[in-house]
């Protein structure tokens, strides 16, 4: 299994989710509100005092548990339906799940997903 985080922009977030479920890999997904930068690092200027102001952009993380099998899929959906050609579009991370416990019924591992 593979946890898949992804940081979008918030505009893309209804097709990046429309195409994930009419692809059917979709076990389930979060979604969150969140404020950060990247290489880019934000949008700085100085005031009229000399102070640097840092503002964050705002993004979408998106995380998805998903089959070994179907990572390629997820991953290349997500990075064409969040295109847009233009700097700040974001990241997807992948990562190893060690377990998974479906806490209601015990399952554990990829039924549990």
């Amino acid at each position: 299994m593979k946890q898949i985080i992804a940081y979008i922009r918030p505009t893309v977030l209804e097709r990046v989710t429309e195409a994930l479920r009419f692809a059917d890999v979709l076990t389930g997904m979060s979604v969150m509100e969140v404020k950060g930068f990247g290489q880019g690092r934000g949008i700085s200027f100085r005031d009229e005092g000399g102070t640097e102001i840092t503002y964050f952009s705002e993004k979408v993380r998106i995380e998805l548990m998903v089959l070994d099998g179907n990572v390629g899929e997820v991953v290349d959906i997500i990075q064409q339906k969040a295109w847009t050609g233009e700097k700040g579009e974001g990241k997807i991370y992948v990562l190893n799940v060690e377990e998974a416990v479906r806490i209601r019924t015990n399952e554990r591992g990829e039924t549990a997903v």
